[in-house]
């Protein structure tokens, strides 16, 4: 089960209406499926890797981008 430990800035919702927030200090962005399951989507041991995720977007065609504070990029997630 994930654990948010200091979820920052707004959240975004997709076509399917899975719920991503970035997760701050855990370095992770989760996601929050509609029926409430909370898995880590990306980052702290997943593929990205990331510094301080302040914040996430969704655009029209459910492609993720990530504001990577940390970092100084806006990223994709693929």
């Amino acid at each position: 089960m994930a654990r948010f430990s200091s979820p920052q800035g707004g959240v975004a919702v997709d076509s399917s209406g899975n719920v991503y927030v970035a997760d701050s200090s855990s370095n992770r962005i989760q996601k929050i499926t509609p029926a409430g399951v909370v898995t880590t989507f990306a980052g702290d041991g997943t593929t990205e890797q990331f510094n301080f995720p302040f914040s996430v977007a969704v655009d029209s065609s459910n492609n993720i981008y990530v504001a990577d504070w940390g970092n100084h990029r806006i990223r994709k997630i693929e």
